[in-house]
């Protein structure tokens, strides 16, 4: 309680020698630097200070400061003390401090309402009324005049006031100022739920408002040297191989991916370590404000990547690997300018309402991640999307890289992993399962080249540990022994390929009961005729997600495919009804169709 007492004591102290400042600035700008044209017109900032304490201290500090600032103005001048006017000074500091308060934002529509209305009830309204008894003035003549004075002076002002508030540094001081104990502690849940408040935005691409919110933050961002990586499908395996080979080379390494798959927090990692809850309330709660006070509040998506901008800055982070949202021309990722490695890891239709519908127009799309002067790795064999990339590349005049595959040979592969050579490596073992891991460590391989090249050290044993310790759930991941089962998060064409080829490497000609879920606006008649050549049974769930196919409606396609399926109320049932056929018929079950079934999924198993 001591300890509580002090800071109290401490902070109303430097707010008490603030305001003081304010009220001796706002006798200097009225009582001296004031320019007099009629005895109740003049040209005067002397209510600046007091809006200021006001807008960043609040409405009892800033009604004080207005009052404090007139009656010892008066005194110093020789004036006499008009209580009508005094009461107009403290009325501008009052309302100043008010809206803020109402509105909980900070932004430039705030304090324009602030200091409007703080000048039309107080200098307008209530000082006119004074000015007018002590003068013995018209009142509407001498109100109109102040009205066209303030609206000119106000103008002004809200200029000054909406600079401080955008200002990163500023505002950090003020803050300082205040006593900790009026400083609410986010806690981990808080920060999930406004985080999570804002998804009702849907995705908007473009850059404008996380430019703006990162200016406000001071840019951390630019402080960051980043892999950026775009694409269709492989994104997160490239990007949490990469990161783990950077970790071994000794770097401290960030890591930004979506969507997390069992928790929040697995989002942004350094070193492989997700952020800690607390870390995650703090810095949401250092953000908070400044994203209130945008007009234009940003996205879910846009927020979390100022978030775990802002984390990676305060670890000092060496290297950032950077995982694209959507698309990449518009991505809130796209605000990093100069990327030691830009890669797009493959093309193929996925959100094509904001991307386009054919595979130039995506390509161009993960294209806008190139920057100038900066290397660009293209993985993927599609000589359309290839054709794109390259001529993007060659504008900005960036040297152009593509992945080999004739120095890929394949040696063994099982549900333990694989072994493969690449070129020089040889014997690479990866534990990451799936037919396609082999070749997204390919791709890896050859960025690591790439970075070579750029001057980053990365030693042969980093690369060989890196890739043999790396993990990354929900791709084509074995959750289960007895019977075998194996989660996949193919969520569109390419990753159901993907999986149902894996199926075939892994289970040769035998038949697979599947566990299914997906969202309504994909492609889930091509996805259940791809199941249907490796299954024997379903059983379809709703995922839970405002987007999902209905369990019915899914089942209904699999039985037009000659698959008997079942709906299912819940993953768990689903679950539960799969193992025992599952054991009864000697077969594994292939969970598939969305990410946001995965979490259902591990769950239900672990019951």
């Amino acid at each position: 309680m001591k300890k509580q007492s002090k800071r109290l004591l401490f902070g109303s102290l430097k707010i008490m020698a603030c305001a003081a400042v304010l009220a001796g600035m706002s006798i200097v700008l009225g009582k001296y630097l004031a320019f007099n044209l009629t005895p109740s017109i003049r040209i005067s900032f002397e209510n600046l200070p007091v809006i200021i304490s006001g807008v960043f201290f609040g409405p009892i500090v800033g009604a004080a400061v207005g009052a404090v600032a007139d009656i010892l103005g008066c005194l110093m001048v020789g004036y006499t003390i008009n209580p009508i006017i005094t009461a107009g000074a403290s009325c501008i500091g009052l309302v100043s401090g008010l809206i803020p308060i109402v509105f909980r934002k900070k932004n430039t529509a705030c304090v324009i309402l602030s200091v409007s209305l703080a000048h039309i009830l107080g200098s307008v309204i209530i000082k006119t009324v004074g000015l007018a008894i002590f003068y013995t003035l018209p009142l509407v003549e001498t109100g109109l005049w102040r009205l066209l004075t303030y609206t000119i002076v106000g103008a002004a002002e809200c200029a000054v006031v909406c600079v401080l508030c955008n200002n990163p540094s500023f505002v950090k001081q003020i803050e300082n100022m205040l006593p900790r104990e009026r400083k609410h502690k986010m806690t981990y849940n808080e920060a999930l739920n406004y985080i999570h408040s804002v998804s009702w935005k849907g995705s908007r691409p473009g850059l404008e408002r996380t430019t703006e919110l990162l200016q406000k933050m001071g840019n951390p961002q630019d402080s960051l040297k980043f892999i950026h990586v775009a694409g269709t499908n492989g994104k997160g395996s490239f990007c949490s191989m990469t990161a783990n080979i950077l970790k071994e080379a000794g770097y401290r390494v960030g890591l930004y991916t979506s969507p997390f798959v069992l928790r929040f927090n697995e989002r942004m990692k350094i070193n492989g370590e997700d952020i800690p809850d607390t870390e995650l309330a703090k810095i949401t709660e250092y953000v908070r404000p400044f994203a209130d006070s945008m007009t234009d509040s940003p996205t879910e998506f846009e927020l979390i990547t100022a978030i775990a901008f802002e984390y990676f800055y305060r670890h000092k982070c060496d290297i950032v690997v950077l995982e694209c949202g959507m698309g990449g021309r518009l991505d809130s990722t796209n605000i990093i300018k100069d990327p030691i490695l830009s890669v797009v890891t493959g093309i193929s239709f996925d959100h094509t309402a904001f991307l386009g519908d054919t595979i130039p127009a995506i390509a161009r799309e993960k294209a806008g991640i190139i920057k100038e002067n900066r290397p660009v790795l293209f993985c993927s064999d599609n000589p359309e999307a290839a054709e794109v990339i390259k001529t993007k590349a060659d504008e900005c005049g960036s040297k152009y890289f593509e992945v080999d595959r004739s120095l890929f040979v394949l040696k063994n592969t099982s549900l333990d992993g694989s072994i493969f050579d690449f070129g020089e490596y040889k014997d690479v073992k990866i534990p990451l399962l799936g037919s396609y891991q082999p070749h997204n460590a390919c791709n890896v391989l050859t960025a690591v080249n790439i970075l070579k090249k750029q001057g980053v050290e990365i030693p042969d044993k980093a690369i060989y540990n890196g890739l043999d310790t790396v993990e990354w759930k929900a791709r084509f991941e074995k959750l289960c022994d007895c019977p075998t089962i194996i989660s996949d998060g193919g969520h569109n064409p390419e990753g159901i390929d993907a999986a149902i080829e894996s199926v075939k490497l892994y289970f040769a000609d035998k038949k697979v009961i599947i566990v299914t879920g997906v969202m309504a606006d994909k492609d889930y008649q091509y996805m259940a005729r791809k199941m249907s050549e490796v299954a024997s049974f379903a059983f379809t769930v709703t995922p839970d997600n405002p987007r999902a196919l209905s369990a019915k409606d899914f089942s209904d396609v699999f039985e037009s495919l000659g698959v008997s399926a079942t709906p299912c109320e819940s993953v768990d049932e689903a679950i539960t009804l799969a193992k025992q056929k599952a054991i009864e018929e000697n077969k594994p079950i292939i969970c598939l169709g969305s990410l946001y079934m995965y979490c259902e999924v591990y769950h239900a198993l672990k019951k």
